[in-house]
């Protein structure tokens, strides 16, 4: 529901240790464990059940043999082709029909045209009549810090395509809580897929514990320092420098962070060469977050609001609240939402995208969540097929969420879904500015069903008026940049990781045919179509188990 502070369960959680944050694009607060990293053997156990599909082991040559003699070298041999297929790279905007792809110990080692003698292939898949682009990355996901929420999660990723994944609330405050799977196993995990002892998408980058201000220190883990609520100035320093300690990738705030709490993290993170992202607190501006360094923007909720003349005001009345001045109060998701429509102005709005394209700031909109605030009593919508691979308790979670949401008021669905609207219409305009988007999920958030979730995101950017090879830029070539690995990631091209996805439709087309999925690569490592329905099988029977009380 679409609330500055609401508290719920998203799911059962030991009562040994409990961390209150706001979760999920939506602002709704939640009571999560904060548990800690499994051992290896722990971590091995609840690793996705996949397994490589070898293709056809024969050696195969690829390009013309007169071409090899009359040059003098023999052909280089390659672990593996995708011959006569069209090759999309979004990182290039090239494509190639026709040509084949070699890869050799996880990475592509030749992009040529078909039919020569540059390679010899160990392994072979037909690419004829098909299409191939990188791997696609979900930049917003939630595991949920619980194996049991992981596997069939990473399951369901891989399954759709997701190669790569930013973990966006991975932090654990107690590290031996049952079912603990958290930074160290994540990173435990990036290992094993690097050095091809798992087949399963890549943990990209984790996040902090999220980071919530002063008035919600009552969430706190029992013995945890004050400073993690941060309610000035030092505090938000002296919290910068003990997640550095804890060797944390991205620290992630959330809405009620004080304004000079926020702005001193920052800054003392900053020059700690952290990353500061997500949220952005009530009190503070998209425009002076931007300026201030803040990397990431997430969710289709604060742009609209610093697109108008309302969002002074409204960051002005916050700030008190957020300060615990009890002679103001916030206002209603009606009056917010309908003063912001209001308030909308397109020429302060590219004023605002401009400045966020000046300094580099990335948007993630998740625009599922906010499609969630206005469908939630749509019958359709709830009935939605793919709820069988979603664990009974997050279900539960989900129903209760959607209950509240669909009790609004018909006038306030109605300007949800104008502000959905207005989210996704604003994700074209910031593209177009030349502010760099990615996509995200929000993946185990209410109805945001993952790896399916990223497809549909895609679908929306499309409506935003991106071109399809635009939209797939948002989880391939962009995203990369972001992480600094371009021409690593997110591309088609020699030295490239072989993290691929093989369609039998064009996306460019299509952006649905995203969803034709022949084969997924990870590092090289073929999952073909039986393969991947094995996959969501077994997060039927998770689903099942879990029914039947059993641990999936």
């Amino acid at each position: 529901m679409d609330q500055e502070f609401d508290d719920r369960p998203r799911f059962p959680v030991p009562e040994e240790v409990v961390f209150t944050s706001v979760l999920g694009s939506s602002g709704r607060q939640t009571s999560e464990a904060l548990t800690g990293d499994p051992d290896a053997a722990a971590a091995e156990s609840h690793r996705p059940d996949t397994h490589d599909r070898p293709m056809h082991r024969t050696l195969i040559p690829i390009l013309g043999l007169g071409l090899t003699v009359a040059c003098g070298s023999p052909p280089q041999t390659a672990s593996l082709a995708i011959h006569d297929v069209t090759v999309i790279d979004p990182l290039s905007r090239q494509v190639l029909p026709d040509h084949s792809v070699f890869v050799s110990e996880g990475r592509i080692v030749g992009v040529e045209p078909a039919g020569g003698a540059a390679f010899l292939a160990t392994d072979s898949l037909d690419g004829s009549g098909r299409f191939v682009i990188p791997g696609l990355m979900d930049m917003h996901v939630h595991l949920f810090r619980d194996a049991r929420v992981a596997r069939p999660t990473l399951n369901l990723l891989l399954a759709n395509g997701i190669t790569g994944f930013r973990e966006m609330a991975s932090d654990c405050w107690d590290a031996t809580v049952e079912h603990a799977f958290c930074t160290d196993s994540l990173r435990e995990l990036t290992r094993d897929v690097a050095a091809g002892g798992r087949t399963t998408p890549r943990p990209l980058a984790m996040s902090s514990l999220p980071i919530n201000g002063v008035s919600q220190r009552g969430g706190l883990p029992e013995g945890a320092p004050e400073f993690l609520a941060p309610g000035t100035a030092d505090d938000g320093r002296t919290l910068a420098q003990w997640l550095n300690a804890r060797q944390i990738d991205v620290v992630k705030v959330y809405n009620s962070v004080p304004r000079d709490a926020y702005f001193a993290l920052l800054d003392e993170a900053t020059g700690l060469d952290m990353e500061v992202s997500g949220h952005l607190p009530l009190s503070v501006s998209v425009v002076e977050a931007s300026n201030a360094g803040h990397r990431t923007i997430e969710h289709a909720r604060d742009l609209p609001v610093a697109c108008g003349s309302y969002s002074d005001t409204y960051r002005k009345v916050m700030a008190r609240v957020v300060a615990g001045d009890d002679g103001v109060n916030g206002p209603s998701a009606f009056e917010r939402i309908r003063a912001t429509l209001d308030a909308f102005d397109e020429s302060v709005c590219a004023a605002v995208l401009t400045t966020l394209a000046a300094n580099g700031t990335y948007l993630v909109p998740t625009h599922g969540t906010r499609e969630m605030d206005y469908l939630a009593g749509d019958s359709a919508y709830r009935a939605n097929d793919r709820l069988r691979y979603v664990l009974p308790p997050i279900r539960e979670g989900w129903e209760a969420d959607l209950d509240r949401t669909a009790g609004a008021s018909d006038d306030l669905v109605e300007m949800y879904g104008e502000f959905y609207a207005l989210g996704v219409r604003l994700s074209g305009m910031a593209h177009a500015t030349g502010v760099k988007v990615m996509a995200g999920t929000d993946s185990n958030d209410t109805m945001i069903i993952p790896g399916f979730a990223l497809h549909d995101e895609l679908a929306r950017f499309v409506e935003s008026g991106m071109s399809p090879m635009d939209a797939l830029r948002t989880a391939t070539a962009t995203p990369a940049e972001y992480l600094d690995r371009s021409g690593d990631l997110g591309t088609i091209s020699v030295g490239a990781v072989a993290d691929l996805l093989l369609l039998n439709a064009d996306p460019l087309a299509d952006i649905a045919n995203t969803l034709s999925i022949e084969a997924v690569l990870v590092g090289g490592r073929v999952q073909d179509r039986a393969t991947l329905d094995e996959l969501l099988v077994s997060v039927e029977a998770a689903v099942s188990a879990w029914d039947g009380g059993a641990d999936p």
